[in-house]
């Protein structure tokens, strides 16, 4: 009897312990659905990079593969010569600054993602670039969004000034100067008066094809031919055709990036255009004078304008050729990249971390001076306010200064 009661009691047991089971691990979540069963071996989420107490996180974004790397990587080497001197100095307020760049490529989804990146996983508060307009504006909303610093010394779409948002900024002049540079110099100094252009389907090469014909137009000149091509073409002879066919006085060229320019350029001198050919800024370069002499000779272009006689300028190309052993390929971007991290360097010994102090400071930035660069002024749209642009042409494989211009609204 005692035996078969204790048998009993043994079986409730089991039940109700199996009864309690079902209960706990099959309680519904705050969704109303039923918890889920841990999977074996499934591996966990990385988790966010650690950022240490001693460390500043300065983000930088650019192309550093592609053809725009031949831009990008020299900035970034100018960004991180800025970074190794203040590190070797001290830091800021002790602490020693980590730069964390990332390939944008020259791309506006590129920039959402590198931006995205720099702000979830590397915690940067403030970040150089990107090297290009549409990877800024890529990236724009993201930094926008978590009150992030970003100082691009290149980027020079009109369109960041009413897009980029209240955190962007810019060291570098914006193309509705350099366009209306350019055209002024085609009609005053070249005396045309009709056009022809021929400009790359991205956020930079559209902006400075936009300004260069409203100001040619508005001056009573004419453009015949107006042809776009899209990232990644290479064959121009069918847009030669129909410039050498129109007979324009001047053909301009706007490339997002130097290899598709040279290409431009050698397939209108295949067909022995005789129109005068001004080029923006990407193909400004001593290195594109270099492997491209004799296709490049005689073209001209417009950039903003830097004194590299200016002692701090001397001091930074100097620091950059000893470090490096190379020529600066583009002194004036390269010159903004450091300058940019020096200004960080500024904001944070003033303002501390506190990025929104930073951004109104920034925002009514006036007469500051360091890095290579004296005399920043920053107007409400973050932009670098400026006046004088380079004419420059190539003349046996190197660029000599035609003439400085002042931009005129």
């Amino acid at each position: 009897m005692c035996m078969k009661n204790n048998a009993i009691w043994w079986v409730i047991g089991i039940i109700i312990v199996i009864g309690l089971g079902y209960l706990v691990f099959n309680q519904p979540n705050k969704q109303g659905t039923t918890s889920p069963q841990p999977v074996a071996n499934e591996p966990a989420a990385p988790a966010p990079a650690p950022v240490a107490d001693n460390t500043i996180m300065i983000g930088w974004m650019g192309p550093l593969t592609g053809d725009a790397a031949s831009i990008g990587v020299p900035i970034q080497k100018a960004s991180q010569l800025a970074v190794d001197e203040i590190n070797a100095a001290g830091g800021i307020g002790g602490k020693q600054i980590k730069l964390v760049s990332e390939d944008s490529k020259c791309d506006g989804k590129e920039g959402s993602t590198a931006g995205q990146k720099l702000v979830s996983v590397n915690h940067a508060k403030f970040v150089v670039g990107g090297v290009c307009s549409g990877e800024t504006l890529g990236a724009a909303p993201i930094f926008n969004e978590n009150k992030v610093i970003d100082i691009s010394p290149s980027a020079s779409s009109p369109d960041i000034s009413t897009k980029g948002g209240a955190y962007v900024f810019r060291t570098y002049p914006s193309d509705a100067m350099a366009g209306a540079v350019a055209a002024g110099y085609a009609m005053q100094s070249l005396k045309a008066k009709t056009a022809a252009i021929i400009s790359e389907n991205t956020d930079y090469a559209q902006g400075l094809h936009k300004v260069f014909k409203a100001n040619f137009e508005a001056a009573g000149g004419k453009i015949l031919v107006d042809e776009v091509y899209d990232t990644g073409t290479t064959n121009f002879r069918t847009q030669a055709l129909k410039f050498k066919n129109a007979k324009v006085d001047v053909i301009y060229i706007v490339p997002q990036s130097p290899p598709p320019g040279v290409a431009i350029v050698k397939s209108l001198k295949d067909q022995k255009i005789a129109s005068k050919i001004i080029s923006s800024e990407v193909l400004m370069s001593d290195d594109i004078g270099k492997q491209n002499a004799s296709t490049v000779e005689g073209i001209t272009g417009t950039i903003a304008y830097m004194d590299d006689k200016d002692p701090v300028a001397t001091k930074f190309m100097s620091a950059y050729k000893a470090k490096y052993h190379e020529e600066l390929a583009w002194p004036i971007f390269q010159a903004g990249a450091y300058t940019d991290v020096y200004l960080i360097k500024d904001m944070i010994e003033k303002n501390g971390m506190d990025t929104e102090k930073i951004q109104a400071a920034l925002t009514n930035l006036t007469g500051w001076s360091g890095g290579a660069m004296n005399n920043v002024n920053l107007d409400e749209n973050g932009d670098i306010k400026w006046s004088d642009f380079s004419v420059k042409q190539f003349k046996a494989g190197k660029l000599e200064s035609i003439g400085v211009f002042k931009f005129k609204p």
